[in-house]
């Protein structure tokens, strides 16, 4: 029983130790009774002490979706992904026998209907970058994340692409690099935060989807987001060779 009682009161101790050493802060740049728009939320936890952060969600939440895009950064310790999402009509990605590109039918389970390479121009004061992108677009209309008073129709797409980038802190037995793609991201993301210009998405359109441009503010994203937390999600990061 002594035994007993003396396991139970370090592993007291132990939970008490965990929730001293350790929190959650929800940061929302322009708080709303009801649903969020045009305003930054972060999310994030961190080491009491040393204010270390260990995971992190930033996202940017459009005035308006129709036009804008919402942008959402998932930090983990080995890696942070860097979604670009939007909507669009079905309609317009059709191709001219009424069917839709789709080159990843695997992810059909998650609502995606359509999924293909966009031209993508990235860039900010002084430096820009092409790619082919993979954009997908999927009948749930914007992930979970985004919390819209778009109403739910079969016409309206959410689409999305990302970059991975995968940080030298990924253990050695996992294999996983970066692509070119993603490199190049990387750069013109943490150049346009070091000067303060935004960083701009210019898609490439298909069948009657048009051309979009796509904007992140820099300056009010370091405004509105801790310092720490730009530092763990892209700033002060090393890119895996």
């Amino acid at each position: 029983m002594k035994k007993l009682t003396q396991y139970l009161l370090l592993a007291s101790l132990s939970s008490l130790s965990f929730i001293a050493h350790s929190g959650e802060e929800t940061l929302t740049e322009n708080p709303s009774t009801g649903l969020l728009k045009d305003t930054f939320v972060v999310t994030y936890d961190y080491d009491d002490f040393s204010d270390k952060v260990n995971n992190a969600d930033v996202l940017f939440i459009p005035a308006d979706y129709q036009t804008q895009a919402a942008f959402f950064l998932r930090c983990r310790p080995f890696f942070t992904n860097f979604s670009v999402e939007f909507l669009e009509r079905a309609d317009n990605l059709k191709e001219s026998d009424g069917s839709y590109e789709n080159d990843s039918p695997k992810f059909a389970k998650h609502g995606y209907i359509y999924d293909t390479e966009h031209d993508l121009k990235i860039k900010t004061d002084g430096d820009s970058e092409r790619m082919d992108i993979s954009v997908g677009g999927q009948n749930n209309h914007l992930s979970k994340h985004f919390k819209t008073d778009i109403k739910k129709s079969a016409g309206l797409l959410g689409m999305s692409f990302h970059f991975t980038f995968n940080y030298q802190e990924m253990p050695s037995f996992r294999s996983v690099g970066n692509t070119s793609e993603a490199e190049d991201a990387f750069t013109l993301l943490n150049r346009a935060l070091k000067q303060q210009t935004p960083l701009i998405f210019e898609l490439g359109g298909r069948n009657q989807a048009q051309d979009r441009m796509f904007s992140l503010d820099t300056k009010r994203m370091k405004t509105a987001v801790p310092q720490n937390v730009i530092d763990f999600c892209f700033s002060k990061r090393q890119l895996r060779d």
